[in-house]
């Protein structure tokens, strides 16, 4: 799988974690563990060590909070896996 196919999975992917309602917060750990390994194989450490910057880092109060959180994380490991897409064109 080519750099590029590996980005546009993973940003269907945060799409779909994205739209779950039921089960998000166990999606998404179990996501991001299996996404961040992939990644690392295919584009280096150096990329995924700063894709994992991305969004907000406090700590939840809550359950609530938590799923909050782990979205505005996301939309933002999205934009800059979008971002490296375009510069991949």
């Amino acid at each position: 799988m080519s750099n590029r196919e590996v980005i546009e999975q993973t940003i269907k992917e945060i799409d779909e974690l994205l739209a779950m309602r039921q089960g998000f917060t166990e999606a998404y750990r179990d996501w991001k563990e299996q996404a961040m390994e992939r990644l690392k194989a295919s584009l280096g450490d150096d990329i995924v060590t700063e894709l994992d910057k991305q969004g907000p880092r406090q700590s939840p109060v809550n359950r609530q909070h938590r799923v909050h959180i782990y979205r505005q994380r996301l939309h933002a490991q999205q934009r800059y896996l979008q971002e490296l897409l375009e510069k991949t064109s």
